[in-house]
């Protein structure tokens, strides 16, 4: 054999980088996917976020002239992106899509562990899981959850990798995602703390870790304590984002406790950690260690104490991420189990577990499926649906861009839509009774009002809480000190405040 036949040496940064490519072109075609998913479905654009947004982005500061009990950072981005190309229906298309197209890429390349053909199977498998489990939690939507999606997957790989290779700055990169993930919504810190129960429960593990992890995950609510205190001279952040959550009854005022319906419900998305759990029994080297089910059994949290499935939206990642392992291992784990006459334990494992995903894809075709189909091609609601666009109408054919009106209706999103102003020069949901009870804000926008007299009010009936909402002061003074001023679209109506 000639110099020219023998085998070349390649260098192994070299092979890690030619190995990396396909990995890269997988998890880009699933960001991709990802990313396309929500200008072809119907999307929900939840008031709570963007009619926030949208007063910050014309000057007015949460927490001092803005009342939500929700850490800042979607709405502060959902102001960024109005603020640079207008709040219109393809904007609060393409904020989830940037969660979507995260998560697709993650779940994507997050099957890799396993084996080498993990891309390909979690781009086959799970990025269509993905999707399915997206519009079974009520998704895509301009809401926490769903947005927190990506940050659960991400901040479980890198655990995953802290785990295989011992190396603190992906404990520290782990806990800083889980940390951020608890700006956009306080409530993910439950599946921070199921990340960190599994670093506690593993005994290799030195307690000096759980607390780098803590640390990491705490830093950054503390920088925006620290920062937003600094920058705009106040602790009402604090208060709105941390004590009046953690520490008044407002839990308690807005809690909807889950019927046996939505548990029942909820039990599908777990159904991948499970088939995973008993396929993996049957490999060689022992089962793959990670995070991923107590972080998953963490975001539950984020459904206290208001129940319902947007808020699992925070684990779709996980659970389409977990289904394309298992997918991955279902056929070698049966193969190994009654091929190789394993023992009967082992078999059963193993059919259980097959079993248990063929139930996942069963409920995901059928259940999740016509869900899917239904969202082709839809508005975005609760912004250019045909209710929320006559609504909007109505309010251009009576109020100027710039001028105040009180939109006493869920239909919060007319103040973007129309360019109009809440009363008073501070914004508060008057149908979130919860927040009206806070700092007095029930007697400040009556007292907004009554200095307002002629300022049209667009009325409808609440849709929920109803008893709650009527006791306000707020609604008290549109019953006595307000004339009917004719008809809106669809059930709402017309005031006008009367003079003094």
């Amino acid at each position: 054999m000639g110099r020219d036949a023998q085998p070349r040496h390649v260098p192994a940064g070299l092979r890690t980088a030619r190995a990396a490519v396909p990995l890269a072109v997988l998890g880009a075609v699933g960001a991709l996917l990802g990313a396309a998913f929500p200008f072809l479905v119907s999307v929900t654009a939840w008031p709570e976020i963007v009619t926030p947004a949208w007063f910050v982005a014309h000057g007015l500061r949460l927490y001092d002239a803005i009342f939500f009990p929700h850490t800042p950072l979607l709405i502060l981005l959902t102001a960024a992106a109005g603020s640079a190309f207008g709040f219109t229906a393809t904007l609060l298309r393409a904020i989830p899509a940037l969660s979507l197209a995260a998560s697709g890429a993650l779940v994507a390349i997050g099957t890799r562990p396993l084996r080498r053909s993990g891309p390909a199977a979690g781009l086959l498998a799970g990025v269509p899981l993905l999707f399915l489990l997206t519009v079974y939690t009520d998704g895509p939507a301009l809401w926490p959850e769903p947005f927190l999606a990506p940050f659960a997957a991400a901040g479980v790989l890198l655990l995953e990798r802290f785990a295989r290779g011992g190396k603190t700055p992906a404990l520290v990169a782990a806990g800083l995602v889980f940390g951020v993930g608890i700006l956009i919504k306080q409530t993910f810190a439950w599946c921070a703390l199921g990340a960190l129960l599994w670093l506690v429960l593993d005994r290799r593990r030195r307690g000096l870790v759980a607390a780098r992890f803590a640390g990491a995950v705490a830093l950054p609510y503390v920088s925006f304590v620290l920062l937003w205190a600094l920058a705009f001279r106040t602790l009402a952040h604090v208060r709105w984002t941390f004590l009046l959550p953690a520490f008044s009854r407002l839990s308690g005022e807005i809690a909807v406790p889950p019927a046996r319906a939505d548990l029942l419900e909820a039990v599908w998305l777990f159904l991948p950690f499970a088939a995973l759990a008993l396929l993996s029994r049957t490999l060689s080297p022992a089962r793959f260690g990670s995070p991923a089910f107590l972080a998953a059994l963490g975001c539950v949290g984020m459904a206290w104490p208001r129940w319902g499935l947007l808020h699992l939206g925070g684990m779709t990642a996980l659970s389409a991420l977990v289904a394309s392992r298992a997918t991955l291992v279902a056929s070698v784990a049966v193969r190994r189990a009654f091929r190789r006459r394993a023992p009967a334990r082992r078999m059963a494992e193993a059919a259980g577990g097959g079993s248990l995903l063929l139930a996942f894809f069963v409920v995901g075709i059928l259940g999740a499926g016509p869900l899917l189909v239904d969202a082709r091609g839809g508005p975005v609601f609760r912004w250019d649906d045909s209710g929320t666009r006559a609504l909007a109408s109505a309010v251009k054919a009576r109020v100027a861009p710039g001028k105040e009106l009180l939109v006493y209706d869920s239909h919060q999103a007319l103040y973007p839509l129309t360019g109009t102003f809440a009363p008073g020069g501070f914004y508060v949901n008057p149908f979130f009774w919860y927040c009206l009870n806070k700092e007095g804000l029930d007697a400040r926008l009556v007292a907004a009002l009554r200095a307002s007299p002629g300022l049209p009010v667009l009325v409808s009936p609440p849709d929920a809480d109803a008893s709650r909402i009527q006791a306000t002061r707020v609604h008290a003074f549109l019953e006595a000190e307000t004339a009917p001023d004719g008809p809106a679209a669809g059930n709402a109506t017309w005031r006008r405040v009367r003079a003094p």
